[in-house]
C-alpha cells in the first residue's frame, strides 16, 4: 500500500489509529493482528485521461464497423495492426486521421505514443477507469468514445470491464461500431468481445486474495460446474461473433480445455442457441474482421516461438453436466494457423479441415489427441 504521508497524517484517527487499536487489543494473541481494511479514497476511484498523443479533431469516420481481436496485449500484435486500424478510417493515406480511445481499467498511461506515431493517427487518448468508480463516472467518459472513430480495450481483468454492462459508455462503444468504426482490444479486453463473455467475476470473489488463481484446463475439465465459472451476455452484439466466445493466450496458456468447458457450460444455462462456438487466438496472434465478417489471422515471434493463430471451434450437442463429474465432451477445431490466412467468421467457414477432438477431463492428458498441431 502507498501511502501520501500528508494525507496520511491527517487519516490517523479515522483510519490508522484504529488499525493501532486493533492491534493493541491483539496484542496478546501473536499472529492474529489483521489490520482493518482502508477504504479507497475518492480520488483512487476517480477515471484518468492521460495526456494524449497528438490533436483532437472531428470524428474521421469509419471504413466498418471492424473488429481487432487481439490474443495477447494492446502492446503484443503483430507488424500490421496499426496500419490495418488506420486503413479503416477515412482520410488520406498519406496524412493523419482519426481520433482513438483506450480503455482500460489498471495500468498507467502505455499506449499512446507509440500508437500515435506507428498508426499515424490524429490523436490517441489512454482512459484508466478504476474498478472502484462509481457508475455516474463511468458514464461520464462516454463523450470520449463519442468523439472518436476507434476504440480498444486493453488487457487486465475481464471483470472489470463486465461491470460497465448498459452504461452510457458501453452504449456510446455500440454506436461508434454501428457508425462504422473499429472496436477492439486484447487480452482481457479480446474476452469481452464475444457475445457470451467468461467474466472471471465469480472466481475474483471466490478467491479475492489469491491474484495468482485462474479458471484452467486442469481444474475446469475435472468439474465444469465448478462455480469459479461465471458468464456475462447482452453486453456487445457484433454479428461475427454471435452465438460465440472468445479466449486469449489460446496455446501457451493450454486454455483449449478450459474453452470446451465454457461451451459445455453455455449450452448446458442455454446462454446461447445450438450451436455454440469458440474463438481461440493465441498469444502474439491478431485476428483482424472486415465488414462483411471476413477475418484475417496474423502472426508474430514471441519468446514461445511463431504465434499459433487462431482456433475455431463448435460444440453441436450439448454434454451432459453433474456436479464433481469430469467433463467429457466431443467437439470439431478448425486451425487457422498461416499468417495472413482468412476465414469466414460470420458463418464459420473455412478451407482448414475441421478435426473432431474428446475432451476428457477424468484423465491426466484430457485430450485425444493434440489440438494445437
Amino acid at each position: 500500500m502507498t501511502l501520501r504521508l500528508a494525507a496520511g497524517a491527517l487519516l490517523c484517527g479515522a483510519l490508522l489509529c484504529g488499525a493501532l487499536r486493533t492491534g493493541a487489543a491483539a496484542a496478546d494473541a501473536p499472529g492474529t493482528f489483521t489490520p482493518e481494511p482502508v477504504p479507497p479514497s475518492p480520488a483512487s476511484c476517480t477515471p484518468v485521461a492521460f495526456a494524449p498523443a497528438g490533436t483532437r479533431g472531428p470524428r474521421a469516420g469509419g471504413r466498418g464497423p471492424a473488429l481487432m481481436l487481439a490474443g495477447a496485449g494492446l502492446s503484443n500484435t503483430p507488424p500490421g495492426t496499426l496500419a490495418w486500424v488506420r486503413a479503416h478510417v477515412r482520410g488520406p493515406r498519406d496524412a493523419r486521421a482519426g481520433n482513438v480511445v483506450v480503455l482500460k481499467a489498471s495500468g498507467e498511461r502505455d499506449y499512446s505514443d507509440d500508437f500515435y506515431r506507428d498508426g499515424r493517427f490524429a490523436w490517441v487518448q489512454e482512459i484508466l477507469i478504476p474498478p472502484c468508480a462509481s457508475r455516474a463516472a463511468v458514464d461520464a467518459m462516454a463523450p470520449y468514445v463519442d468523439d472518436a472513430d476507434v476504440v480498444l480495450f486493453a488487457g487486465g481483468d475481464q471483470s472489470h470491464y463486465t461491470a460497465w454492462k448498459g452504461s452510457a459508455l458501453i452504449r456510446a462503444v455500440r454506436r461508434l461500431h454501428a457508425r462504422g468504426g473499429v472496436v477492439g482490444g486484447g487480452s482481457a479486453g479480446l474476452a469481452i468481445q464475444g457475445a457470451v463473455i467468461y467474466d472471471s467475476a465469480a472466481a475474483d470473489r471466490l478467491h479475492p486474495n489469491d491474484d495468482d488463481y485462474a479458471v484452467t484446463t486442469s481444474n475446469a475439465a475435472p468439474n465444469p460446474l465448478e462455480p469459479e465459472i461465471s458468464f456475462t451476455t447482452g453486453f456487445f452484439d457484433w454479428p461475427p461473433l454471435r452465438n460465440t466466445i472468445t479466449d486469449t493466450h489460446f496455446a501457451v496458456r493450454d486454455r483449449f480445455g478450459r474453452l470446451i468447458v465454457f461451451l459445455a457450460r453455455i449450452a448446458h444455462d442455454k446462454l446461447a442457441p445450438s450451436p455454440v462456438y469458440g474463438l481461440g487466438v493465441d498469444e502474439g496472434s491478431t485476428v483482424l474482421v472486415e465488414p462483411d465478417g471476413t477475418a484475417t489471422v496474423h502472426n508474430k515471434k514471441t519468446k514461445h516461438g511463431l504465434s499459433r493463430g487462431a482456433y475455431l471451434i463448435r460444440l453441436t450437442t450439448a454434454p451432459r453436466l453433474t456436479p464433481n463429474t469430469p467433463l467429457r465432451a466431443t467437439i470439431e477445431v478448425a486451425h487457422i494457423a498461416r499468417d495472413g490466412e482468412r476465414f469466414d467468421l460470420t458463418h464459420h467457414r473455412t478451407t482448414e479441415p475441421w478435426r473432431t477432438i474428446t475432451l476428457d477431463g477424468s484423465r491426466t492428458a484430457p485430450y485425444s489427441t493434440d489440438p494445437y498441431r
